[in-house]
């Protein structure tokens, strides 16, 4: 399942676009969210689980696009985003965020099934990458927990207890998430996943700054991070950055 989300002020052009994407042939079924203004999408962002793309429109009537674009990439970190327009491209030095690609509503048809091919086989590409799962357990149930949704994971009596953001698929089960595995077997298979206490790993991709010996997450959350790995979470943090940038 794709999850595509395309904001544009023209209601013929997100129709254009659908129709486009569904001549692609793609063998994913595909759910859209289909937005006229800026307000109405930023909004959604709360109540939307998974966005795999999203298309958006370079002069919305309402909401300035920066505004738009940090409240997206704050949740969706590795979704692909990308620009269009009626007029020429933008100069790219001006934009603070660069897109994949950047569409022109005056492509031909033929122009404009190429350029969504590509940026669908970037979707796929990225959603291969991305979904890593634990396996975990509540009550008496086997669930799958998406690694981009872990904030962090705490020594548990068996095992290891997980914490999910508040706004994922996983956070609605109303109970303890817990995995057999410990934290020196996890952060071997998760390169994510890092020591910052004996007690606890953290996810990095939550991290969005580290100070003196805190971990800020982008939930709000503060994390201490003892003496012993302060420099080791430094290091790790400064690599992740790199590669994913």
């Amino acid at each position: 399942m794709y999850y595509i989300a395309i904001c544009d002020n023209n209601e013929n052009f997100i129709s254009h676009i659908k129709m486009i994407i569904e001549e692609c042939e793609i063998k994913e079924n595909i759910e859209f969210y289909e937005y006229c203004n800026g307000d109405k999408l930023i909004n959604d962002f709360n109540k939307i689980k998974e966005m795999d793309l999203l298309i958006l429109d370079m002069k919305l009537d309402s909401i300035h696009k920066d505004e738009i674009i940090s409240v997206f990439r704050k949740k969706f970190k590795n979704t692909v985003l990308v620009f269009c327009s009626e007029t020429q491209m933008p100069d790219i030095n001006s934009l603070k965020m660069i897109p994949y690609k950047y569409l022109l509503k005056s492509y031909t048809d033929k122009q404009m099934i190429f350029e969504i091919k590509e940026i669908l086989n970037e979707v796929r590409k990225k959603l291969k990458l991305q979904k890593k799962y634990i396996m975990g357990h509540y009550r008496n149930n086997v669930i799958k927990v998406d690694i981009q949704n872990i904030l962090y994971i705490e020594n548990a009596k068996r095992g290891s207890k997980v914490t999910v953001c508040k706004d994922c698929i996983e956070s609605e089960f109303n109970a303890p998430i817990l995995v057999d595995e410990k934290l020196e077997m996890l952060i071997k298979k998760h390169f994510e996943l890092v020591f910052a206490h004996r007690s606890y790993i953290i996810n990095m991709v939550h991290i969005e700054k580290i100070v003196h010996n805190l971990a800020f997450l982008d939930n709000g959350e503060q994390l201490s991070i003892s003496r012993t790995y302060q420099k080791h979470i430094r290091e790790q943090f400064t690599k992740y950055l790199a590669d994913n940038n």
